[in-house]
């Protein structure tokens, strides 16, 4: 059978999650003699810095590169009109090439596997990764008030439900979310056709052993007891409530820094405002590109992340845990996010917060200090959980199954 294969994606791979968690699974799928065509969105600031660095990559490589540019501020007509290009490009590519797989990364993506199945017989794959509709309305991008909105969240709803039921395999992040939609949906045979792979990092790129640390960015020296937050603000992140937690630990690590390293300068000085002069010196932000995160990881004592604990973060793996455990750091969160209530219970990954009180905060800041005294290995947890090489032998197992 035809090892063509059609990989689409809203996500860039440019972005920072396109580098981290689609392009290391594609090139090795290449690698493996799959022929791919990938269709993308990608954004033009971040595309122009980093356009050549994935050529490099995929230059030698039966990769090809297709894309459109993608405004992620658009209104609903405009990604309307993204989800038409895509679309269009799909059959193209469906008509030119014998395409015997289709890869759909999340909902929009996978609209167009479906009538590519629909339409030419073409078996895909629904790579779920979370539950998009609710996302949306708990992230407050769609509001269920909203007339619109609330049309546009039943139709995706119902059409998970044909995704699921249609989709030759389906791969989720967690295996809460997958015992979620099986007891949602019992007379569709998830079970049958569907694999739990989380969000992997390579062990290579994030290895404190071989990496060169960063200059510390000015108001953090060597001796700071440095916490480092790495990603997006807002939306999903509890951000306001990361900084009183450190400033609380202030009071146990009176040498306490938080470094928060994020591309996203708009959202963080609002929240800043709410601070006096003096707390905000404990906190320095700096940008850095997604080949530069190790080396500012290295920098830190432990990670800190809290993530608005809703429903439809049952299906979150988040990539900022992966990295940090294989840097060998502890992670500060909270509960009920993805699995990760198991991993850090039963692999002590460092410390849950159950509520976002200062009492908490304060038997959080004596239990981290308690664990600090163990000698921990964290990236044993990333190297036998998150382990990207692991995850890409198990895409080549569901695309051997699938084209043979």
């Amino acid at each position: 059978m035809s090892k063509n294969t059609l990989y689409i994606t809203f996500d860039g791979l440019s972005d920072p999650l396109g580098q981290s968690q689609i392009l290391p699974y594609v090139i090795s799928l290449a690698q493996q003699g799959y022929n791919i065509t990938v269709l993308s969105c990608e954004k033009p600031a971040v595309l122009k810095t980093e356009k050549q660095g994935i050529d490099d990559l995929i230059k030698d490589l039966p990769i090809e590169w297709n894309y459109i540019e993608y405004d992620d501020h658009g209104s609903f007509i405009t990604r309307y009109n993204y989800v038409k290009q895509l679309m269009m490009m799909a059959f193209k590519i469906a008509n030119t090439k014998k395409i015997s797989l289709t890869h759909c990364r999340s909902y929009l993506s996978a609209l167009i596997g479906l009538k590519l199945k629909q339409q030419k017989g073409i078996p895909f794959i629904f790579d779920m990764r979370g539950f998009w509709a609710d996302e949306r309305i708990e992230g407050g991008i769609w509001n269920k008030s909203n007339p619109l909105h609330y049309i546009f969240y039943r139709y995706f709803k119902s059409k998970e439900e044909q995704f699921l039921k249609q989709a030759d395999f389906i791969i989720t992040l967690t295996n809460a979310s997958l015992r979620y939609v099986m007891n949602k949906f019992p007379t569709i045979p998830i079970n049958e056709k569907a694999e739990v792979i989380p969000c992997c990092t390579s062990l290579d790129k994030f290895d404190r052993s071989k990496t060169k640390k960063a200059k510390f960015p000015q108001g953090i020296s060597e001796n700071d007891f440095l916490l480092i937050y790495t990603g997006s603000i807002g939306t999903w992140y509890h951000t306001k409530e990361m900084i009183d937690c450190v400033l609380v630990w202030k009071e146990f690590i009176p040498n306490i820094k938080l470094l928060i390293l994020t591309k996203d300068k708009n959202e963080l000085p609002a929240i800043l405002t709410n601070y006096s002069a003096s707390q905000k010196q404990i906190i320095v932000t700096e940008s850095a590109s997604y080949n530069d995160v190790p080396s500012y990881l290295a920098l830190a004592k432990a990670a800190i992340y809290f993530i608005k604990p809703v429903f439809s973060k049952i299906a979150s793996s988040p990539t900022k845990m992966a990295e940090c455990w294989a840097m060998d750091l502890p992670i500060i969160t909270n509960k009920g996010i993805g699995d990760n209530d198991m991993y850090f219970e039963q692999h002590h990954g460092g410390i849950l917060i159950k509520e976002f009180t200062t009492e908490e905060y304060k038997k959080a800041a004596l239990s981290f200090l308690e664990q600090l005294k163990k000698n921990t290995n964290y990236r044993d947890i990333a190297a036998t959980h998150f382990n990207n090489k692991k995850a890409a032998t198990d895409y080549l197992n569901i695309y051997n199954a699938l084209t043979s």
